[in-house]
């Protein structure tokens, strides 16, 4: 952890860049799969709403209101609620608390009915440290997330 009052100029520099660029750790996962399932959520609020930007097109919702937007129209279970609600308390801290890592207990929420590969997989990842985990955990949620704005494909007879 780099001290911001005692730290040269160069070694701000070389942090950013560790912390910016050459980030591959779990808070980096964290965010990108945590914008990824706030696309996915606004994607359903919008598909369920008739005139979706006379609420979503302002911006003032937060990521814990889409949350409940989406579930008051039902296009949320249960479930996914709590799923989603992890992965914005785990960004959170994050984002609060510069020396925070995230916990295998805490990934543990993102599971929804994982195959025994999945299961196999997180296993591995936990064993090769906490990164790896959130990384693979959080890529199953947003597959997860993907699943619910998947748009059955037209088999119907063309002619």
């Amino acid at each position: 952890m780099v001290n911001f009052e005692t730290a040269t100029y160069d070694e701000l520099d070389e942090h950013a860049m560790q912390q910016l660029v050459m980030d591959n750790s779990a808070v980096s996962a964290i965010l990108r799969g945590h914008l990824f399932v706030e696309g996915v959520i606004e994607q359903l609020v919008r598909r369920a709403l008739p005139k979706p930007d006379a609420i979503m097109g302002k911006g003032n919702l937060n990521f814990d209101m889409k949350i409940d937007l989406a579930r008051a129209l039902d296009v949320l279970s249960d479930q996914h609620v709590s799923q989603f609600r992890a992965i914005n308390r785990i960004r959170n801290r994050y984002a609060h608390d510069a020396g925070y890592q995230v916990t295998v207990a805490e990934l543990n929420a993102f599971k929804f009915d994982w195959a025994e590969s999945q299961n196999k997989a997180f296993e591995v990842s936990v064993a090769r440290g906490p990164d790896e985990a959130a990384r693979i955990a959080t890529v199953f949620l947003c597959w997860e997330a993907l699943s619910l704005i998947k748009t059955p494909i037209d088999t119907g007879s063309v002619g």
